[in-house]
């Protein structure tokens, strides 16, 4: 969908106005652009004199809290039912937990995302597989209902720009994206001290793990590839937000055109996150077939552990994948 439905801005326009009690999904382990975008509409919610509570099963990651600009309704159980609930940056509703039906607890369901994947979970879905970032989107919705976009909401949405094309790096880097950064900072965002929180605050556990996952870098033809163990967490007091940006450091690689980090998702499950360097490898069409999902340059999956003999085994299993009649066909 290109643009916003003049049908559907009505309709959430009118479910906004007419409702008072508001919960924010988005999916587990957040990214900037998931936690922009969650925040955002926080912010943009108690300016209309709402009440917002936010749903996160763990915590917002410590290189985030600078968009915590008041104290912020966040809650790990839902004990009762909701008028709205507004999903983010998730191509499924099962990403925010699987604890429970979210769809259960709300009377009308919003559906935010930017995924090619997205399932159109929503009472509402507005999708944007073009947008850059789910903070994008939201900068759009703000704008075409008439409303005004205010300090603290426009660093939230700057910050899933930044994030989501890495730093404006990626393909996914357009002139919409670039001028609604601009059309942010105008109004008072500071690129570079987000940038600077964001990238140059990491905690020690982090650059440990930065340093595990490149001395144990190694190349399979054109794949790149690295682990964390669990005792490598253990042994340096890391979480998994420590782990954020590590795949982005692989992606440097020169000679690789894919890159693979594994690291430990929990008890049973080991996380795959997949970042492309080559216009030919969409990583999104590479995760989904192994249940996960993302975008074009930058995707993952999870995997159980006893479905994994080796690394160097299913990085083979991914080399022979890209390079079979099956995904030479789907890129005709």
């Amino acid at each position: 969908m290109k643009n916003i439905r003049n049908k559907t801005l009505r309709v959430l326009k009118t479910v906004i106005e007419e409702n008072q009690d508001f919960i924010l999904f988005t999916h587990q382990n957040p990214d900037g652009d998931a936690i922009g975008s969650v925040l955002a509409f926080y912010y943009f919610l108690e300016e209309l004199n709402k009440n917002p509570t936010i749903y996160m099963t763990g915590v917002v990651p410590y290189f985030y809290e600078f968009l915590l600009k008041k104290e912020v309704k966040i809650v790990k159980e839902i004990d009762r039912k909701y008028e709205v609930g507004i999903v983010f940056d998730s191509s499924d509703k099962n990403r925010i937990t699987e604890e429970f039906d979210i769809s259960e607890k709300v009377k009308v369901l919003i559906n935010i995302d930017h995924h090619p994947t997205n399932s159109n979970f929503g009472n509402i879905n507005i999708v944007n597989p073009k947008a850059a970032s789910v903070t994008e989107i939201i900068s759009d919705i703000i704008k075409k209902l008439g409303y005004e976009i205010s300090i603290n909401v426009a660093e939230c949405i700057l910050t899933g720009l930044i994030t989501d094309t890495g730093s404006f790096k990626f393909s996914n880097t357009n002139y919409k994206s670039l001028k609604i950064a601009s059309d942010l900072v105008k109004k008072g965002a500071n690129i570079s001290k987000i940038s600077k929180e964001i990238y140059e605050k990491r905690k020690m556990a982090s650059l440990k793990l930065m340093g595990i996952s490149l001395l144990r870098l190694q190349l399979y033809r054109n794949i790149g590839w690295s682990f964390i163990e669990e005792e490598d967490m253990k042994v340096n007091g890391a979480s998994q937000e420590d782990i954020e940006g590590i795949i982005d450091l692989l992606r440097t690689l020169k000679e690789a055109d894919l890159v693979v980090l594994f690291y430990p998702y929990n008890k049973e499950k080991i996380k795959v996150s997949l970042r492309s360097k080559k216009d030919s490898i969409d990583v999104s069409r590479l995760a989904l077939k192994f249940g996960g999902g993302g975008h074009k340059e930058a995707a993952g999956f999870q995997i159980d552990k006893t479905q994994m003999n080796s690394y160097d085994d299913f990085i083979k299993k991914i080399d022979s994948y890209i390079n079979s009649d099956e995904w030479v066909y789907t890129h005709k």
